[in-house]
């Protein structure tokens, strides 16, 4: 593997890493079905990201395109799942079109793990360093979006 394979997946690596992070930024509704308030909502949501975060700590680190690969089918069930709980999760009122564009940059982030999956399962090292162009900007925009909401933990890759 040469140099530029390495800084790829090295680059790519924590895309992944990252994506699971803020898919972790979900949590369950209220009880009561009505919107969280803006704390209920940042706490619950750093506090599943703190939950992610260990999961991550779990995942070996890719050195190669293949274990790039491994790893992104490892993430993508998690994301799926976290995904589901991101979309139950009933954000303030006031906050509403923020936590929508937030989950529309989670959605982008899952597509962009698929693009580095694939591209990393066809041993196109170029394709994968291409694909984490978007995805680190959709990556930062989510964290970005985060922050707004309150949420510290999230926030942070």
């Amino acid at each position: 593997m040469g140099a530029g394979t390495v800084l790829g997946v090295r680059r790519a690596s924590p895309l992944l890493l990252a994506s699971l992070l803020l898919a972790g930024c979900g949590g369950g509704s209220s009880s009561s079905g009505q919107p969280l308030t803006r704390d209920q909502y940042a706490s619950q949501a750093d506090a599943i990201c703190s939950k992610y975060k260990q999961k991550t700590g779990a995942l070996s680190r890719p050195a190669t395109l293949t274990d790039l690969a491994d790893v992104a089918d490892q993430v993508l069930p998690l994301l799926d799942a976290a995904r589901g709980e991101l979309r139950a999760l009933r954000p303030p009122s006031a906050e509403q079109a923020t936590a929508q564009a937030w989950l529309d940059e989670f959605d982008l982030i899952v597509q962009d793990v698929k693009n580095i999956r694939d591209k990393a399962k066809n041993n196109d090292t170029a394709g994968v360093q291409a694909a984490a162009q978007p995805a680190l900007k959709h990556d930062q925009h989510a964290n970005e979006l985060a922050a707004q909401l309150g949420m510290t933990v999230c926030s942070k890759d």
